[in-house]
């Protein structure tokens, strides 16, 4: 017998739920302008995780990256940023 849905899919965001168990922060995927589409982890307003989603990349792709990204800010104690780089490339 598989397992449902729900149980599944959590096994594959691991760090994305560790996030939420262990903070109180956000994920906000959208506009970050003039980025189009972008993925933040913040707990208040320090960013922990920021990532510019890749030309045809899909949602659940740019969710994976995500996870691993949250994964090793975790671990490592870094923040990841690719949002503000790609703002200073655009000037």
């Amino acid at each position: 017998m598989s397992k449902p849905l729900a149980e599944s899919e959590d096994q594959s965001f691991e760090h994305i739920q560790a996030f939420f168990d262990t903070t109180r922060g956000q994920l906000t995927i959208g506009e970050i302008p003039p980025i189009r589409r972008a993925a933040l982890a913040a707990v208040g307003k320090k960013v922990r995780v920021a990532l510019v989603c890749r030309e045809n990349e899909r949602v659940t792709d740019l969710l994976h990256r995500l996870n691993a990204a949250l994964g090793k800010a975790a671990k490592e104690n870094i923040v990841i940023d690719e949002v503000l780089p790609e703002i200073k490339r655009r000037r």
